[in-house]
């Protein structure tokens, strides 16, 4: 999701959790492609070793896609925390919770996650099909699709971060670059391939 709307979420829920009353143990957040499985989100497998602890009891999310993008993936990550008696609270659905108050599954809630799981997933496919079609009327149009070629983009890219090569010359480590600069370890270490 884009950095206004990662932030929007983040106030939103945190300020659902104050009307409720709901102290927050952590806050669990990235900004990461809808593309990605499970297995390949650090927030979900944050997440997951944090529900280990047992130092929450729920888990509130913005929307049923916010742990998922596939119905499998929902469903896995949410028998994950059931198995830990950890509810998913949906703040799109009212605050609806996955437990009831007994810490069991209920059936209509079963229907519900099953429901927006498949809409979730069904979205991803659109979304990808709009992508593809938006790429092919591109091509048509005669438009240059992909990354630029690489000495232009290298150029662009030092030019970008010329203080942060300064730094790399210098010889800093990789997380002093990537905290002064406020920038990912992968930004670092293209910086440097592109240097070298």
């Amino acid at each position: 999701m884009d950095k206004q709307n990662y932030q929007h979420q983040v106030t939103q829920l945190t300020a659902f959790c104050a009307q409720k009353n709901w102290k927050v143990a952590k806050i669990i957040a990235n900004k990461i492609t809808g593309t990605k499985s499970n297995a390949e989100r650090h927030d979900i497998d944050e997440l997951f070793k944090a529900a280990q602890t047992k130092s929450f009891s729920k888990v509130v999310v913005a929307e049923i896609s916010r742990i998922g993008r596939t119905s499998k993936g929902i469903r896995s990550a949410i028998d994950y925390l059931h198995e830990r008696k950890i509810a998913v609270v949906f703040k799109n659905l009212g605050g609806m919770e996955s437990l009831d108050d007994n810490g069991d599954e209920t059936m209509v809630m079963n229907i519900v996650i099953a429901v927006h799981a498949e809409m979730a997933q069904e979205e991803k496919r659109e979304q990808r099909e709009r992508i593809i079609s938006g790429l092919d009327h591109a091509r048509k149009m005669g438009k240059k699709i992909g990354r630029p070629n690489e000495p232009e983009e290298k150029t662009e890219f030092l030019n970008k971060y010329k203080k942060l090569a300064v730094d790399i010359k210098r010889g800093l480590s990789l997380n002093e670059l990537c905290k002064l600069h406020n920038v990912a370890k992968n930004t670092v270490i293209k910086t440097k391939k592109y240097l070298t």
